[in-house]
């Protein structure tokens, strides 16, 4: 029995999203580590939550995309993309409602936004390709992944801005 066609295949598009996911996951734990336990102590430990659970989140998120021995949760690769486009919208966004502005900061908003374009590109491709285990649609998949993503982005933001400011 041919089981290739059951295996997560990484393209371009999927390279790019698990180095975007895994940067601004990787600067999310900087800052929670670095700026929040040797910083100047400035760091509230709200966001020190925020910035440990975003690290959690796109690596879990990353798993369920990518890695082989979880295709049993094929199924749900749409709504894990949908969710790392709704984490890092939800970031993007507090990072100018807070309006503590860096360049690590600035860097990571970049890098977020380029996640949220590869993800969206990544979900039209893989989605869009006969035989795949994912939801079939292509664009049509890609436009809802990503309206879901921001909607719920913003839904997110906003529960979080009674907390952050």
């Amino acid at each position: 029995m041919d089981q290739t066609g059951h295996r997560a295949s990484i393209g371009p598009l999927g390279i790019g999203v698990v180095v975007l996911s895994l940067v601004t996951a990787i600067i999310h734990l900087y800052l929670f580590f670095i700026e929040g336990f040797f910083g100047n102590g400035e760091m509230l430990p709200k966001f020190q939550v925020l910035f440990v659970g975003n690290f959690f989140a796109y690596l879990t998120l990353l798993a369920v995309l990518y890695l082989p021995s979880l295709s049993s949760l094929a199924r749900f690769r749409p709504v894990a993309r949908a969710f790392i486009i709704t984490i890092a919208f939800s970031s993007f966004l507090s990072y100018f409602r807070v309006g503590v502005f860096d360049g690590l900061g600035n860097m990571d908003k970049v890098v977020e936004a380029l996640l949220i374009a590869a993800a969206t590109a990544d979900a039209a491709v893989r989605d869009g390709e006969p035989g795949r285990d994912s939801d079939p649609g292509g664009a049509r998949s890609a436009i809802l992944q990503l309206g879901i993503g921001l909607v719920a982005g913003f839904a997110v933001f906003m529960f979080l801005s009674l907390f952050i400011g």
